[in-house]
């Protein structure tokens, strides 16, 4: 049953890591046939990417394609969700501009054409979104399905921000993440939001070279985004801007 699905994210024993919260959402997802989630949580509206929390089980390859081509300042489903605290259902008639069209395209070709996002306004002015991406025949059934569930979808909402509230707080020492100076470096450039090929330029390597070190960098971090490692590196002080 769902609500046993949810007990570990209402009831259970304390989310320490990011870790632990990925594995409890992912139950409750399932059962509530969703395929794919992700949830994104920045200490303030306007806080920089680079301090956001991002949990979940997207693509690596969209994550990568996104940050690079910076439609975070387009995507209409974030635009909503900075002025509302209603879900938006995923569809084609959001995009309107050509750079919304190529971001619709990109997620259609990531297998995410279909779902829900949901806002998140933390009690401090915490932002973030949580959106839950399933296979579908047509907009239709999509619809169908996200309207049957969201009643429990609203309580799902309701205990990933309370968790994820919880990991806004620095993580583990940084003894227990051992970074070379060459990541260091892209790392702080990346900071500093920086391009792969701006951040080649600077270290004077390949752009290909940089993606290697940033494979490597998210591995050691356990994050699927470069902005995750930046936060991480930050909050354990291997890096400083």
């Amino acid at each position: 049953m769902l609500s046993q699905a949810l007990e570990p994210l209402l009831d259970g024993p304390c989310i320490s890591t990011s870790s632990d919260l990925f594995d409890r959402l992912k139950e409750p997802v399932r059962q509530l046939g969703f395929r794919r989630y992700e949830l994104r949580l920045k200490p303030g509206r306007n806080a920089q990417e680079r301090n956001e929390l991002v949990i979940g089980d997207y693509p690596q390859a969209w994550h990568e394609a996104y940050e690079q081509a910076g439609y975070v300042r387009i995507d209409p489903v974030i635009l909503h969700c900075t002025h509302n605290v209603t879900p938006i259902v995923w569809s084609e008639r959001l995009y309107s501009s050509p750079q919304q069209h190529s971001l619709r395209a990109l997620a259609v070709a990531h297998g995410l054409e279909h779902g829900v996002t949901f806002a998140l306004h933390g009690p401090q002015g915490q932002f973030g979104t949580l959106s839950l991406n399933l296979n579908a025949r047509d907009a239709d059934q999509a619809q169908s399905i996200i309207r049957h569930h969201m009643g429990a979808l609203s309580i799902l909402r309701d205990a990933a921000l309370q968790a994820a509230l919880a990991l806004m707080v620095p993580p583990a020492p940084a003894t227990l993440v051992k970074l070379t100076r060459r990541e260091k470096e892209i790392l702080r450039w990346s900071a500093f939001g920086k391009t792969s090929w701006e951040i080649s330029n600077i270290c004077c390597c390949s752009e290909a070279n940089v993606d290697y070190h940033f494979k490597n960098i998210r591995r050691k971090f356990s994050v699927t985004t470069r902005s995750a490692a930046v936060v991480q590196a930050l909050s354990m002080q291997l890096i400083q801007i």
